[in-house]
């Protein structure tokens, strides 16, 4: 009579039962990765236009950009920060923007050109640079 180890025995047998399992798997797989298909959607996008868009929408398409590394910081300050109640134009006239809300589409590439325009003839460099930036981003 023989006497085996029975801890022997039950060790070979999950060995073997956990073969079965990854081949298993790995089969399951394979025919999973057969079956999904990814697609990307065909998108139409339309130029957005800066000349009649929302502030809020303008903060969502910053902080979009922003997140994706397509603007610096400055840039995304500066499209997010909010509009003052009044402005001068390039032309010194003064301008009322206190009935601009969050819904009311606003000519912000005109109004960032101007803000270009002022920032230049005052010598500010470090403003006309990032007005240069959010020009670059408006007009892509």
């Amino acid at each position: 009579m023989e006497i085996s180890s029975l801890r022997w025995s039950t060790n070979l047998l999950q060995r073997d039962h956990s073969r079965n399992n990854k081949v298993e798997k790995s089969s399951e797989h394979g025919s999973r990765q057969s079956q999904i298909t990814f697609q990307v959607p065909d998108t139409d996008e339309s130029p957005i236009d800066y000349s009649a868009i929302s502030p809020r929408d303008l903060r969502a398409l910053a902080l979009e950009n922003y997140q994706a590394g397509r603007i610096d910081q400055d840039t995304y300050t500066t499209l997010s920060e909010e509009l003052p109640t009044h402005a001068i134009d390039a032309q010194g006239q003064l301008m009322d923007l206190s009935q601009v809300t969050d819904e009311t589409g606003f000519n912000f590439h005109d109004y960032y050109r101007n803000q270009l325009e002022i920032a230049m003839s005052l010598g500010d460099t470090s403003r006309a640079n990032v007005l240069r930036a959010v020009m670059a981003f408006i007009e892509v």
